[in-house]
């Protein structure tokens, strides 16, 4: 899960920056201070309950922002990783796993 945090922390960053938007102003847009913000960029926290409103901010998709690196993989060895994963996750993981396959 902290590689997870990690991660979408990082791509969060990464789009933000790209979109030339300050920490600030995208706390400001999901009604969050700045330190929120900051947090999530360094993986600190995981945002469920916002991600929708900072991928909205941040004019991308759910999709996208776990868009890490995936590009590298073809498709059966998305599938091949993501199988052999399942198996060592707990209860809650696999939960949020199933909402954001939902969300997808």
């Amino acid at each position: 899960m902290d590689n997870l945090k990690k991660l979408l922390g990082q791509r969060i960053r990464e789009l933000r920056l790209k979109q030339k938007i300050s920490q600030e102003r995208l706390a400001e847009l999901v009604n969050m201070d700045r330190r929120s913000i900051s947090n999530i960029e360094c993986g600190n926290t995981f945002p469920l309950s916002a991600l929708s409103l900072i991928a909205q901010s941040l004019n991308t998709d759910l999709k996208n922002l776990f868009d890490f690196n995936c590009n590298a993989k073809n498709d059966k060895q998305l599938i091949e990783y993501i199988t052999k994963r399942l198996p060592e996750l707990n209860s809650d993981q696999l939960k949020m796993i199933y909402r954001l396959v939902e969300i997808i």
